[in-house]
């Protein structure tokens, strides 16, 4: 039997939710139990799942008779095993890129001897595992990977989108982690405002306690509070127009386990400016165009000339179609419930 804890998955899912979702089909083949999660995340809230793994976790897959716990996020207890464990690592970016953070602070003390106790581990892609192995140690056998997929039935080209912002804009959607460039992509775009006076930037995403203080305060020093568009949360039924809408998607993040985003654009036919090394060059695989994260002058030429040619735009657009194919839900269903057939 399997327990399902999905503590983990929030009330308004971002990329741990949304794979939750979309690979929870899988588990129907095997007898299990869903633990469901809620809340909205927070150091608080971190503390008391994290206790809650600890101690009620264990106790009550011995009480439910589990033969395997999975959770969808580096997430579980440690110490002897009396029940194996099975989780997903989307990313090890806490330790790569460390704030002060509740977050870091359990990545840092908590994951490597959680991967290590685990009976077999699930990542989302190449890079990942490798980054993996080489934080724990870990042999490459221990480790599946299972590429991610995207909602077809909600994600694709449509002829017409309802239109959610007025002027063109480029886009970008994630919370705004440190990491995640956005005050790179802003000096990027400013560097282009006098070409493209038309064009706006439109950030959506979750804030950042301290992060979004910093992004609103460049967007005053630039001048910028009329073409950048700062907007929180976007309810899921509302993305696809959002992506549909613009005219690039730029995502030019400094690390990624696999950049879900970038396979949700494209699927919508949106041409994607994105960051190479980690996990998104992977994902992308030569259907986007990748800059130097690091190198503002490069996002910004790339930014540049995605907007001067729409031979470019309609090339990209093609070449990301093709792509996305090769990421299906169905496909990480087969490869998950092969993976825990096997150790079950």
């Amino acid at each position: 039997m399997l327990l399902l804890n999905y503590k983990p998955v929030l009330d308004q899912p971002t990329g741990i939710g949304v794979y939750a979702n979309g690979v929870l089909p899988a588990f129907n083949q095997f007898e299990h139990i869903l633990i469901p999660g809620g809340g909205s995340g927070g150091g608080t809230e971190r503390l008391k799942r994290l206790a809650w793994s600890q101690f009620q976790l264990p106790r009550l897959a011995r009480e439910r008779k589990a033969d395997l716990i999975f959770t969808p996020a580096p997430e579980g207890y440690l110490g002897e095993q009396d029940v194996q464990q099975v989780v997903m690592v989307h990313d090890l970016r806490p330790l790569s890129h460390p704030e002060r953070s509740m977050q870091s602070l359990y990545f840092r003390n908590w994951v490597p001897p959680l991967l290590r106790q685990c009976r077999h581990i699930l990542t989302n892609s190449n890079y990942t595992a490798s980054e993996i192995r080489r934080a724990t140690g870990i042999s490459e056998g221990k480790i599946t990977v299972t590429p991610l997929g995207y909602d077809t039935r909600h994600f694709y080209l449509a002829d017409t989108c309802q239109r959610l912002h007025q002027r063109p804009y480029l886009l970008h959607i994630g919370q705004a982690y440190p990491h995640k460039n956005i005050r790179r992509l802003i000096e990027a775009f400013s560097a282009i405002t006098l070409r493209f006076p038309e064009v706006d930037l439109v950030l959506l995403g979750k804030p950042h306690p301290v992060e979004t203080s910093n992004v609103r305060r460049l967007i005053s020093e630039l001048q910028l509070s009329d073409r950048i568009i700062l907007k929180s949360y976007v309810p899921y039924n509302e993305l696809p127009n959002w992506y549909r809408g613009a005219i690039a998607f730029v995502y030019p993040s400094l690390w990624e386990g696999f950049g879900l985003p970038i396979v949700e654009a494209m699927a919508c036919g949106c041409p994607v400016i994105t960051s190479y090394g980690t996990g998104m060059e992977e994902t992308a695989q030569g259907s986007a165009l990748l800059a130097d994260p690091l190198d503002t002058s490069h996002i910004s030429k790339l930014i540049d000339k995605v907007l001067s040619s729409s031979l470019l735009r309609d090339s990209l657009r093609t070449s990301g179609l093709n792509r996305v194919k090769e990421y299906q839900w169905e496909v990480c269903r087969e490869l998950t419930y092969n993976a825990l057939a096997k150790v079950i």
